[in-house]
Order: C-alpha cells, then sequence, then structure tokens
C-alpha cells in the first residue's frame, strides 16, 4: 500500500472541465495523442484477457451509479463488470487519494462509449498514477461483445450515495401524461437536435449553442446518445447552467431543457 501523499491533489474549475470537452471532441475526430496527451486505451477483447489473467486491473467505472446498478431509469441494464469500483466522473477528483492504494497498479477507466473516461484516464494520470487506460468503446462495446457484467450490489458503493442528476426531474412520457418538460412553462428560445451524434458530440454542440443565449434564456437539446444521460446533467453542473428538466420518451430520444445562468 502506498502513502496517499503520492497522490497529487486535483482540482478542475468549471473553465478546465470544459476545455476538456473540447480536447475529447478533437481527440475522437482526429485521434490524435496531442490533445489528451498521457492516455492509452484498451480494447475490450484485451480487458478481458487481461481480467482472466493472474494480476487483473483495476477497473475504475465513472458512470452514475443508476447505471452501474442497472436499476429503474438507467438506460441501458447492462450492470457492471464484476469487482469494478464505482466513482461517478463528477466525483473521480474528490476520490482520488482512496484509489491510492492503487496507484502502481494497471487502472482501466469505464463510460458508456469510451469519451468521458478518457477524461478520467487523463485525471488519474496527471494525479500520479502510473498505468491508466480508458476502455475502447466503453461498456456499450463490452455487452456487444458477449462479456459478462454484474448488478450485485456492493455495500462499498451504496446506489443511493451519488443521487442521479438525470433522475432528478426526468420523467418517462406516458400515453395521456405530462412530462417535466412539458410541465416547464418558460418559453424555449433555442432547440438543439443533436440527435444520432455520439459522446461528445451533443455536449460540444450543446455548448456552443448556449453560447450565442443570452442570460436566462433556455435552450432544449434533443439527443440520442444514452451517454448523454449522464454527460448533460454533468455538463451544466461544471458550466454553472440550470437544469431545469429531462426526458427520455419510448422511442430512446432524451429531451434536456437547460437555462442559461453565466
Amino acid at each position: 500500500m502506498v502513502d496517499d501523499n503520492e497522490i497529487k491533489e486535483i482540482k478542475i474549475s468549471k473553465f478546465r472541465m470544459v476545455l476538456k470537452f473540447v480536447k475529447l471532441f478533437f481527440f475522437t475526430m482526429f485521434r490524435t495523442k496531442w490533445y489528451i496527451p498521457g492516455v492509452s486505451e484498451i480494447k475490450v477483447d484485451e480487458l478481458n484477457e487481461l481480467l482472466n489473467s493472474d494480476k487483473p486491473p483495476i477497473i475504475v467505472d465513472t458512470r452514475d451509479r443508476m447505471d452501474f446498478y442497472a436499476t429503474e431509469g438507467s438506460w441501458r441494464k447492462y450492470g457492471h463488470i464484476q469487482d469494478s469500483k464505482s466513482v461517478p466522473i463528477m466525483h473521480l477528483t474528490a476520490n482520488l487519494k482512496k484509489l491510492a492504494p492503487f496507484k502502481d497498479d494497471v487502472i482501466v477507466t469505464i463510460c458508456p462509449g469510451g469519451g468521458m473516461s478518457l477524461i478520467a484516464a487523463e485525471i488519474m494520470a496527471k494525479a500520479g498514477f502510473t498505468d491508466v487506460r480508458s476502455l475502447k468503446g466503453g461498456i456499450d462495446e463490452w455487452d456487444r461483445k458477449g462479456y459478462p457484467t454484474t448488478t450485485e450490489i456492493n455495500p462499498d458503493y451504496p446506489l443511493d450515495e451519488f443521487k442521479s442528476t438525470f433522475s432528478q426531474g426526468s420523467s418517462k412520457k406516458t400515453k395521456g401524461e405530462q412530462t417535466s418538460a412539458e410541465k416547464y412553462a418558460g418559453d424555449v428560445h433555442q432547440t438543439l437536435d443533436a440527435r444520432n451524434l455520439s459522446c461528445p458530440g451533443p455536449v460540444l454542440n450543446s455548448k456552443k449553442a448556449i453560447m450565442k443565449l443570452k442570460v436566462g434564456q433556455v435552450l432544449e437539446i434533443l439527443t440520442t446518445d444514452p451517454g448523454s444521460k449522464t454527460d448533460m446533467p454533468a455538463w451544466a453542473h461544471v458550466t454553472g447552467q440550470e437544469l431545469i428538466a429531462t426526458e427520455d420518451s419510448e422511442n430512446n430520444e432524451f429531451r434536456f431543457i437547460v437555462k442559461k445562468l453565466k
């Protein structure tokens, strides 16, 4: 076990987090290591082999606890890889010292599609973890390949410790029932159609759209990427905007109402 003082304290401002989203966009588009230095990716087949080796890696799952345990309100009922450590992305920096005993182990970060896990891996590498890799394709690719997951509750990671931002004020539309977004009485000043875009497209386009609005105006965002259930509330939080309402529909589309505060 190592002294936790060997792990650097990392504090990330809202501005720096937005910059990380921008760098992630360019990395995704051009696959150029300059944008996210010091971060390696690992394919799901390679991860499966490592997990069955004599020295399996440490899995850090950065998704919301609802998705980690595949509870009601989660998008796809994947669950998580056995023995994963649940550290939602917005709470990663606050929990780095708890992960200090694994500083010199192989660590694999996981998110829905392999985008936010790159940011998590970069943060951990800068904090002093020696071998951090991001799972390429995320838990989506892991499940697509048919590798095993579990929904078993781990007492070290209670479901209600980190409440889902998405679940607060979200609703699923049923026939004859108003959704939370429909109950919102304010005007929508702009609608962003980010459907059919994968991570980090919805977040980056939302950033551009909200910059064009005046303080107090409202942006409606439409997406089809399941990762936006976690990414959009996180983006609103780190940029200081107000997530008024969220909605997921029966045709697997997601709707977010965001008010510009700054």
